[in-house]
């Protein structure tokens, strides 16, 4: 019994080394990747910055309007506002909370190195709760003012849950897994060369790259039925009346699943979170009437037909 103990312990351990192995491997070519997509940005960067100078062209002076909040974000994405989940949480929030704001779609990023942010007036706020937390208190907004002491508490736990490990296993499979990350985000490769190692090694520090390939998979489906089972049959996580913070927060990140996901988180979602997929549908339809209009799959169909025929090269099987 100690023989064969000792026997799975080893084998356990040499699919462990062969595992790490080809993860440095692949860390090696994802790196090469990275420095090459990184170099081509930076080139095209810097010869931008020269044509301007030679012809003169003056910086532009962004002009903020007072009292408007700006939410400073990513493009728009081919099947959601946002591919990045942070982005569609807080614009949603803002949308719950009838926050007057206006979009400044672009790469800029906080002085962390961080997105969305916003600018309200002369002040810049970084980080999507730390957002939402600002804003509640400028504006007088409180969406969690009936929860009682519990339910705070309640919620902050599926906060943790959505954003501090569902997000990794979502990162993951979509910068480091997926054979078709160019389809489900439609990014273009030298974007997903450069963003897949930077989330890399974001996700390895963090802790969660560490892990088999079969591993990320098992926690992120665990936690999807977790989140699910949270959930349960109410409106939202909390209640049928009214959505609180958190709310959003799921739905900024399960939208990825639902919408750009074609691997096994989508497939698990669909098969059997019914309460996540309810949820996203209940959010989406109250606060994203024009959901169609934001999505770039819709507007370039709507305005070359042309792309219809490349827009299926987007669409699931």
């Amino acid at each position: 019994m100690n023989y064969l103990g000792s026997r799975s312990a080893i084998l356990s351990s040499n699919l462990r080394v062969n595992y790490l192995a080809k993860a440095n491997q692949s860390q090696t070519t994802a790196f090469f990747k990275y420095a090459l997509a990184s170099t081509l940005f930076n080139s095209f960067k810097a010869y931008s910055l020269i044509k301007n100078k030679i012809k003169g062209k003056k910086p532009v002076v962004e002009q903020i309007p007072k009292d408007t909040v700006i939410i400073y974000q990513f493009p728009r994405a081919f099947n959601t506002p946002s591919l990045s989940p942070f982005c569609l949480k807080l614009e949603t929030w803002c949308r719950a909370a009838n926050i007057n704001y206006q979009n400044k779609l672009g790469m800029n990023v906080s002085s962390r190195g961080t997105v969305p942010f916003i600018r309200l007036n002369d002040y810049v706020i970084e980080d999507s709760e730390k957002c939402i937390e600002y804003l509640s208190k400028v504006f007088k907004v409180d969406l969690n003012s009936e929860l009682s002491d519990d339910q705070k508490a309640f919620a902050r736990a599926a906060l943790a849950l959505t954003e501090e490990n569902l997000k990794w296993s979502m990162v993951m499979h979509r910068f480091w897994y997926s054979p078709i990350a160019k389809q489900e985000t439609g990014l273009p490769l030298l974007s997903i060369w450069f963003f897949g190692y930077r989330m890399f090694r974001a996700a390895w520090y963090s802790g969660a790259a560490r892990y088999t390939k079969q591993e990320i998979y098992e926690k992120g489906k665990r936690d999807l039925s977790a989140l699910d089972a949270l959930i349960g049959e109410k409106k939202f996580l909390l209640s049928d009346t009214k959505p609180c913070d958190v709310d959003f927060a799921i739905f900024g990140l399960c939208a990825q699943l639902k919408y750009n996901d074609r691997g096994p988180f989508n497939q698990h979602l669909l098969a059997n979170c019914h309460n996540i997929d309810r949820h996203i549908e209940t959010i989406k339809n109250m606060y994203w009437k024009d959901w169609d209009q934001n999505i770039l799959a819709k507007k370039l169909v709507r305005k070359k037909p042309m792309f219809k025929k490349i827009l299926s090269l987007f669409k699931k099987a």
